[in-house]
């Protein structure tokens, strides 16, 4: 999982590494939370235990992570195209299997316009295959290296669709907890509008479930309080999206640093500032609610509803 570096160096991914993985995810039920998160054993019986080639023709890969591979497919008998990722079972084992349960526990009734849909799951012998929604695009984190930086009424529009998947999350029990451009999935549809799609559920969890104290996310996006091992809410990733934010107005991150220990202290600092001239023509509404964001106080930070009500996000500023 990559990060922006610093403003010489935010072409590159620089930390392959999240904060810290979940070690212990619920694997008894959970609370029902608006219909959405359902106990273990109703997604271990989503899982189809059948080869997913009876159903899909799979076709030419199209991406790559440290343990599966995404290939284009098409559903027999309807032509829809899907992506499918294939997880190797011996790459996978123990609680990062139930961690992959808990992510399609939580990916399997999600349905929204800007989230990843989870069509279905299948398992054999040697592999989990998921079948998700096709995206003909590419991460948001690659839209912005090749741009440098987004103009404001852009950059309001891929914002106004994360916060809107965001506060839909946030209302049926889900954290995402790592909220970053590569996880943000960029399309552009008919009218020429680009289009995004929350991708990554790796760390996501129910809120309601129990208390979320574990250290996760990636460096550079997490909270103050995911560093402090104390107990947090859903807020954090408000603080992910004020991040994101100033990323796509700037070309560089708010916080960065040649090592973790100083990146982190920036971090719980709240070190950053609007001081480099990429910021000279961007409007004060934008570094208004990026400082209502990146707010060490979670009660004061922005909610996903307050920010959706927002004028700059809604693109009735100025700029």
């Amino acid at each position: 999982m990559g990060c922006f570096g610093s403003k010489d160096a935010s072409k590159q991914k620089l930390d392959e590494a999240p904060v810290k993985n979940d070690p212990s995810p619920s694997t008894t039920k959970a609370p029902v939370m608006n219909g959405l998160v359902k106990d273990m054993a109703a997604t271990e019986s989503f899982v189809r235990r059948e080869p997913v080639e009876n159903f899909y023709t799979l076709g030419k890969e199209i991406g790559r992570g440290g343990f599966s591979v995404v290939v284009e497919a098409v559903k027999k008998g309807t032509n829809e195209k899907v992506a499918v990722k294939r997880i190797r079972k011996d790459q996978v084992e123990g609680d990062d299997i139930k961690l992959l349960l808990r992510e399609v526990q939580i990916m399997r009734n999600l349905n929204h316009p800007n989230i990843l849909k989870l069509h279905e799951v299948f398992e054999n012998d040697e592999e989990f295959s998921l079948v998700m929604e096709l995206v003909t695009g590419k991460e948001l984190f690659d839209k912005i290296v090749e741009k440098g930086q987004y103009g404001e009424r852009e950059a309001a529009n891929i914002v106004r669709q994360i916060v809107s998947a965001v506060e839909y999350l946030h209302a049926n029990g889900i954290a995402h907890r790592d909220l970053k451009p590569e996880n943000l999935l960029s399309s552009v549809d008919e009218k020429g509008n680009e289009f995004i799609k929350i991708a990554d559920f790796g760390f996501s969890k129910n809120f309601g479930e129990d208390k979320l104290k574990t250290s996760c996310g990636s460096p550079g996006y997490v909270a103050p309080e995911v560093l402090t091992n104390e107990d947090y809410d859903n807020s954090v990733d408000m603080w992910s999206v004020g991040v994101i934010i100033y990323i796509l107005l700037c070309g560089y991150p708010p916080f960065y640093a040649d090592n973790a220990p100083a990146l982190f202290k920036k971090i719980m600092d709240v070190k950053y500032d609007f001081d480099d001239p990429a910021w000279e023509n961007i409007s004060n509404d934008a570094k208004d609610l990026i400082r209502h964001l990146l707010v060490k106080e979670p009660s004061k930070r922005y909610t996903a509803k307050e920010c959706s009500t927002n004028p700059w996000v809604l693109g009735k500023t100025s700029n």
